[in-house]
C-alpha cells in the first residue's frame, strides 16, 4: 500500500482552488464546452495519485467483482482483466509520473488508461474538497436528485484506448491534475472522417464538460492524471430510484420469507384466480401500504437530506473513529459541513457530510442549535448543562457526539483530517 501523504499534501478546503463554472451554464446538457480555473489543480495530484494507488492495491493480486472502488486498466482498446503489477505499487514512490514512466516502459510504448471509479469514500479530505467544488455549480444549477459518479484516471490514452463512447444519461466532466486531456465530440455517431462538432483541451485548473447524448473520443495528453465526474440528468435513473426505495420498504417488510412460492400447476380448480397468487398480492398489499402510510415518501426525504449534505457526491466517507466528548471539551461547528435537519414525525432527521439520524424531539434542541450556528466555540458543559449542580443532559450529549463523528462539529486541540 502507498505511504500516507506528508502533512504538506494534505488538501485544505478552505484555500482549495475553484473552477469559474460559469461558462458551462449557457451550454449545460446541450453543448460540450470549457471552463477556466484558476491556474492549479483543484486536488493535490500527489494525494490523489496515492488515492488511486490505495484502491488498486487489492486487485493487483487479481479480478475483483462486485468491489468499490471499482478499477479497470485500459490498453489497445481493450480492457485487463488481470494486469497485475501494470497497477500502482510501492515501486511508484507515489509519484504519478514515475509511475506512467514505468508502465509505459513495460508495455514498450503502448497507450493505456487506468481509471478507478468511487475512490472518493476513502479519503475524506479528497471527499470534501470535491463536494466544495461542485457546490457553486450545483447552487446554480440545482442539485442533481441522484449520485453524482467520481472517478480517478492516470495513462496516456488516445482515442484507439478507449474508443468511441455514449453516455447518455450523465452530464460529464473532466478535471485534468497533471497533464492534459483533449475531447472530441459529435451530436451523432461520426462517419469515417467526419470532423467533430466540438474539440477541446484542458490543462490542470481547467474543466472538460459534454452532454452525455454526444458521441465523444477522450485522450490524454504528456500523461494525464484527472478527476472524472458523472452529473445524471435522464429522467429514467428517478423512477428506477424510487422503485428500489420501494423495493427496500417491501424487503423489509417482507424480506424474512426468502422461498419463493411454488404453486401447483395446472392450478387446482377451486384455487383459480387470486388466491392462487396469494403470495404475490402479499407484495402487492405491502406495495400499497408503503405508498400510502407515507413510509415511501419518509424515506425518500431522508435520502434527499443525505444528498444535500453531500453536494450529491456519493459514496461518502465514514464516519470519524469513535472519539467521546468530555464536559470540558470546546466543540465548534465546521463550516464545511453545514447542520441540515427535517422534521419527521415527532421528531427530527438531521443530515451531515451524507450521513442522517434521527433524533426525537427536545424542549433545548432549537436553542443548542442556534448556539452551535453561532461560530463560537463552547464547552460540552455550557451547550448541555441542567441547572446548577444537576450535571449535563445526556440526550444532548448524544445529538453532539453524533454530530461530531459525522464530522458536523470539530473540537479544539484535534488534528485536521487526513
Amino acid at each position: 500500500m502507498s505511504a500516507a501523504p506528508s502533512p504538506d499534501d494534505a488538501p485544505n478546503q478552505d484555500d482549495a482552488p475553484g473552477v469559474d463554472w460559469s461558462p458551462l451554464w449557457p451550454h449545460w446538457d446541450r453543448r460540450a464546452a470549457l471552463a477556466p480555473g484558476a491556474g492549479a489543480p483543484p486536488l493535490p495530484p500527489r494525494r490523489a495519485f496515492a488515492l488511486i494507488a490505495r484502491a488498486a492495491e487489492p486487485f493487483r493480486a487479481g479480478t475483483r467483482f462486485m468491489a468499490l472502488p471499482d478499477v479497470r486498466f485500459y490498453r489497445d482498446g481493450a480492457q485487463l482483466r488481470a494486469p497485475g503489477d501494470l497497477l500502482p505499487g510501492a515501486e511508484d514512490r507515489d509519484d504519478p509520473q514515475h509511475y506512467l514512466q514505468r508502465v509505459r516502459e513495460r508495455l514498450d510504448g503502448a497507450r493505456f488508461q487506468l481509471r478507478v471509479a468511487h475512490p472518493l469514500f476513502l479519503d475524506y479530505p479528497l471527499w470534501a474538497r470535491t463536494r466544495a467544488l461542485l457546490a457553486p455549480l450545483f447552487a446554480r444549477l440545482g442539485l442533481p436528485a441522484l449520485p453524482v459518479e467520481a472517478s480517478l484516471w492516470i495513462g496516456d490514452a488516445d482515442a484507439a484506448t478507449l474508443g468511441l463512447r455514449l453516455a447518455p444519461r450523465h452530464v460529464l466532466i473532466q478535471l485534468p491534475l497533471l497533464g492534459a486531456c483533449a475531447l472530441r465530440s459529435w451530436r451523432t455517431r461520426p462517419a469515417p472522417g467526419r470532423a467533430p462538432a466540438h474539440s477541446l483541451r484542458a490543462r490542470p485548473g481547467e474543466a472538460l464538460c459534454w452532454p452525455g447524448r454526444h458521441w465523444h473520443e477522450l485522450g490524454d495528453e504528456d500523461g494525464c492524471l484527472g478527476l472524472a465526474l458523472r452529473v445524471p440528468v435522464r429522467g429514467g435513473d428517478a423512477m428506477i430510484a424510487a422503485k428500489d426505495a420501494l423495493a427496500d420498504r417491501v424487503d423489509a417488510e417482507l424480506g424474512a420469507d426468502e422461498r419463493v412460492a411454488m404453486l401447483d400447476f395446472p392450478p387446482p380448480r377451486a384455487q383459480r384466480g387470486a388466491t392462487a397468487l396469494a403470495p404475490l398480492a402479499r407484495v402487492a398489499a405491502a406495495m400499497r401500504t408503503a405508498v400510502a402510510d407515507g413510509e415511501l415518501e419518509r424515506s425518500l426525504r431522508a435520502g434527499w437530506l443525505e444528498r444535500v449534505s453531500a453536494c450529491a457526491l456519493e459514496p461518502v466517507p465514514v464516519p470519524r473513529a469513535p472519539a467521546r466528548l468530555r464536559a470540558g471539551d470546546e466543540v465548534e461547528c465546521d463550516p464545511r459541513n453545514p447542520l441540515l435537519r427535517l422534521r419527521e414525525d415527532a421528531g427530527w432527521r438531521w443530515a451531515v457530510a451524507g450521513h442522517s439520524f434521527a433524533m426525537p424531539d427536545h424542549p433545548r434542541l432549537d436553542r443548542l442549535l442556534a448556539q452551535l450556528r453561532s461560530g463560537e466555540a463552547a464547552r460540552v458543559s455550557a451547550l448541555c448543562g441542567r441547572e446548577p449542580g444537576r450535571g449535563v443532559d445526556p440526550d444532548l450529549v448524544a445529538v453532539l457526539q453524533r454530530l461530531y463523528e459525522l464530522r458536523g462539529l470539530r473540537r479544539r486541540g484535534d488534528e485536521q483530517d487526513a
